[in-house]
C-alpha cells in the first residue's frame, strides 16, 4: 500500500502530547496510530449514552391527559344534551357546534400528549405495553 495523500490536522498542544503518548505506548509513531484507529473506527460499537428523562414531567402529562379525557367526558355528555334540545326543538345549534369544536380541540391535545409521553418512552430505550397505559419495560 503506497501512502500518497497527505492529510493536516490541526490540534491542541495537549491533544497532540495525548496523541504522541497513545501511539509510543503502541511503540508506532503517531501518523500510524491515526491510521489504524481510522481504519477501525466503528461509531455502531461505540456506548451510546441514553439521555436523562424528566419523569416528573412525564407524570404530569398523564395527569393532564387524564384531566383533559375528564373534560372531554363533560363536553359529550352536554353535546349530547344539546342533540336532545335539539330534537326537542330548542334553537341550539350554535351551542352545539362551540362544543363539536371544543371537545375535538382536545381530542388533539389527548393525542399529542400520548404522542410526546411515547417520545419519552422511546428516548428511555424502554417499550410501551398496551394493558396499561403507564406499563413500560426495558
Amino acid at each position: 500500500m503506497t501512502l500518497s495523500v497527505k492529510l493536516t490536522v490541526r490540534m491542541t498542544k495537549d491533544a497532540k502530547a495525548s496523541l504522541d503518548k497513545k501511539a509510543s505506548n503502541l511503540k508506532v509513531n503517531p501518523s500510524e496510530f491515526v491510521r489504524f484507529a481510522t481504519d477501525n473506527y466503528d461509531p455502531q460499537t461505540l456506548p451510546v449514552q441514553q439521555p436523562k428523562v424528566d419523569w416528573d414531567t412525564y407524570h404530569l402529562l398523564g395527569e393532564l391527559k387524564f384531566e383533559l379525557n375528564k373534560i372531554g367526558t363533560n363536553i359529550n355528555q352536554l353535546a349530547h344534551d344539546a342533540n336532545l334540545s335539539l330534537l326537542m326543538g330548542s334553537p341550539m345549534q350554535p351551542q352545539l357546534d362551540e362544543l363539536t369544536d371544543l371537545s375535538n380541540r382536545i381530542n388533539q391535545a389527548i393525542g399529542l400528549i400520548f404522542g410526546v409521553r411515547s417520545q419519552i418512552i422511546e428516548i428511555a430505550g424502554l417499550t410501551y405495553k398496551a394493558e396499561k397505559e403507564d406499563d413500560w419495560e426495558n
